[in-house]
């Protein structure tokens, strides 16, 4: 990826965390990936809050470096799938504001993922190839299986 990202800490198996640095401050942000079946995860965002012990994926920072933490969280996604090939991630976000930002780091960086990554966008219950500038309610990426012949 060849935008600008932070720097990422890992806290836990699958738990990664990184600070935002803008206009509000710095801003602890935690990117959790949980499993929901065999080999499927699903992405978690948001920040910590620290008088609730929590992460808040609601909430809008609004620290003016939306798409340096985009890229970031796009990075940690990219890194898990290339680091565990027999994995795929299940994206949705906790909001329709947030699935958007989603969509727009997808449709920004789609043609660089889907060198490395098959990346599906759902309608209801049914996936298809992500397509630029369709809106979709959550999406879907695994790592490219590359066939070998002999």
């Amino acid at each position: 990826m060849n935008k600008p990202t932070y720097q990422v800490q890992e806290h836990d198996e699958n738990s990664y965390y990184f600070m935002s640095i803008g206009t509000k401050g710095i801003i602890l942000k935690v990117v959790e990936l949980f499993e929901i079946e065999p080999n499927v995860f699903n992405l978690g965002f948001g920040d910590y809050d620290f008088s609730k012990k929590i992460i808040d994926d609601k909430v809008k920072s609004k620290n003016g470096d939306a798409e340096k933490v985009l890229a970031t969280v796009f990075g940690i996604l990219s890194q898990f799938l290339l680091d565990n090939p027999t994995k795929s991630v299940l994206i949705s976000g906790s909001t329709p504001h947030r699935t958007r930002l989603y969509q727009m780091i997808v449709n920004t960086y789609i043609d660089e993922f889907s060198r490395s990554f098959d990346i599906r966008g759902s309608i209801g219950n049914e996936f298809e190839p992500f397509q630029k500038n369709k809106t979709y309610e959550s999406f879907f990426s695994k790592k490219n299986v590359t066939l070998v012949e002999s």
